[in-house]
Parts: C-alpha cells; sequence; structure tokens
C-alpha cells in the first residue's frame, strides 16, 4: 500500500508530462572550482555537520529537480509489455529553517503546483486547474503522518528541513570526489550512502528546530519502510563554511502487480542565497481535505529526457 501511494501520488504532482532539461537551471553553474575548499574533516563528518552548518544560516532559496522514470517492461502473460517512461517535475522557492516553513513553485504539465512547506502538513494548489475538486481555494492539505512516505518525494520535491535531516543518517564510507562548483561558488563534492532508518533515530535532528524534532523523525522512519531500500546512494557539495549546497539523492520503489516494476526516483535540491527574508501564509483549508496525490492517478509521460544529476552520472 505505502509504495503504491508513493507512485501515484508523484505522477498526480507532476501532471505528467516532462520538463524539458535545455529549460531547468538547476544545475548551470557547475564546473572546475578555482578556489579549493578543505573542510578539515574526514568526508563522513563533514557531511554529518552540513545539516547543523546549513541550518544557522536561517533561510534559504531552493531549486529542486525530481525525476521518476521506469525502464521498459516485457509482455508477461496477462501483463502486456510497456515501455520505459520518465517524469520530471522541476521546483523553485525559499525555506525558512528557523520557521521550518516555505514555499515552492513545482513546474508541472500545462501550468504548476503551488505548495506550501510546513513541518506538519503539506498544502497544495493545482493552478492548471483551478476549478478542481478540491478543498477551499484549491488547497490540499497533506498531513505527513499521513503519506506514505513522509512526504519525502511524494510532492514533487523533498522538503529541504528533510534534506538536512537525513544527513544525520550519513554511513562510514563517504569518498571526496574532488573540487566543484555550484552557481558560481567553490564546493567540496562528497558521495556516499546514508540510511533512512538510522536518520529517524537521530536524537536531535540537523537542520530541525527541537519542537518539529518527533516530527521528522516519524516522517524518515516511515520513507525508510516506504521505499525497496532504506539506503540511500548521495552526492553532496559542501561550500567553505561546510553549509550543503546541492544533495541529490537517489530512492526506489515498486509499483504494485507481479510484473513488480521498479520507479528510480532521483532528488535533488539546491540551496543558495541564504538568509533571503521568507514570508509564508499557511492556507485556510476546510476540513477533510477531499482529495490527495494519492487519490488522482495519471500517466507519466515516454521519452525520458537525461537526467544531469543522477548519484550515477558526473553531476555537471
Amino acid at each position: 500500500m505505502n509504495r503504491r501511494r508513493i507512485a501515484i501520488g508523484v505522477s498526480s504532482v507532476s501532471g505528467l508530462a516532462v520538463v524539458a532539461v535545455s529549460a531547468v537551471n538547476l544545475f548551470s553553474g557547475g564546473g572546475k572550482a578555482n578556489a579549493v575548499v578543505d573542510l578539515h574533516a574526514a568526508p563522513v563528518a563533514a557531511v554529518s555537520a552540513a545539516g547543523t552548518a546549513t541550518g544557522r544560516t536561517g533561510s534559504a532559496q531552493i531549486d529542486t529537480l525530481v525525476t521518476m522514470s521506469t525502464a521498459a517492461v516485457p509482455a508477461q502473460g496477462a501483463h502486456p509489455a510497456r515501455p520505459a517512461e520518465s517524469t520530471t517535475m522541476h521546483g523553485t522557492g525559499a525555506f525558512d529553517f528557523a520557521k521550518q516553513m516555505g514555499t515552492l513553485d513545482v513546474a508541472v504539465a500545462g501550468g504548476s503546483v503551488q505548495e506550501v512547506l510546513t513541518s506538519p502538513a503539506l498544502y497544495m494548489r493545482t493552478t492548471s486547474a483551478p476549478n478542481a475538486a478540491t478543498s477551499a481555494k484549491g488547497w490540499q492539505k497533506v498531513d505527513a503522518a499521513k503519506s506514505s512516505d513522509g512526504n519525502l518525494v511524494s510532492g514533487g520535491a523533498t522538503d529541504p528541513a528533510l534534506v538536512l535531516a537525513m544527513l544525520a543518517g550519513t554511513r562510514p564510507g563517504v569518498q571526496f570526489v574532488g573540487q566543484d562548483q555550484v552557481r558560481g561558488v567553490p564546493v567540496a563534492h562528497y558521495r556516499g550512502t546514508l540510511d533512512l532508518q538510522q536518520a529517524a533515530q537521530a536524537a536531535d535532528p540537523a537542520g530541525v528546530r527541537p519542537a518539529d524534532a518527533a516530527v521528522a523523525r516519524r516522517a524518515l522512519a516511515t520513507a525508510a519502510r516506504a521505499f525497496t531500500s532504506s539506503q540511500v546512494p548521495f552526492d553532496a557539495y559542501l561550500d567553505e563554511q561546510g553549509r550543503l549546497r546541492r544533495f541529490v539523492g537517489l530512492f526506489s520503489f515498486t509499483l504494485p502487480g507481479s510484473a513488480k516494476t521498479v520507479v528510480q526516483v532521483t532528488s535533488a535540491t539546491e540551496l543558495f542565497g541564504f538568509g533571503t527574508p521568507v514570508t509564508v501564509t499557511v492556507p485556510a483549508v476546510a476540513p477533510p481535505a477531499a482529495a490527495t496525490p494519492g487519490h488522482s492517478p495519471h500517466t507519466a509521460p515516454s521519452a525520458p529526457p537525461a537526467h544531469p544529476s543522477s548519484p550515477t552520472s558526473t553531476h555537471k
């Protein structure tokens, strides 16, 4: 049940068209760095400490890219063959780490989805379908406690607070890849694996205020059960102050049915403009929300674009 809801959730948010990678500016500004970033720490220590260092900035602008893809599936008995498919969602916004709130506009087919991120819930409004059967003023409320993946990817982006909290699950074996740049800022590039269950057990999740720590731990524990593995391959790019500038994580889950199709989800987040003032208004929603992303299935488009930031690529 969990994995079915994740699949439908991402699909319904995407609206189901591929956003051309050529039009996405998320990973512009890469290249060899002229300055050398030396954090004077072992790779696993540097990455583990990045959540706290980033949270101390107070706020940041965010740029996200989530790609969901499946491989081609041959016909099996009564199940017809399915081609490879891919859906990409690009979001821009800002997040207040002190208040654990933010806003995000996610590009979808024919319009966009407006999102308000809070610790206990995600609020969504599909601007391309203002007359849809949703709650007051078009807003839906998705409680984190009721989301089968803790809202880790099913909202079309990963909450920046959860990105930082996940770093508490960094496993030994993190490697320093080399010097790089993110939006013209010199960074140190690290690659490794984190464990969502380990992150969920952190007493004080990095980047999360104490009042919201329990919510973050529950969200990560839920995600650890929902995906095919709690182990998440990642790439992290840290600036000279140890702050996270770019995070790329690879998740997977299995679609229901005998074909057991595995869906690969690459979630990338860039943080910049630290200290930018963030104004967030929580929408008024008439309870209960009549619809959630898990109740509006769509078909993802085919012809996948080349994703520039899969953890198996060079991340330029």
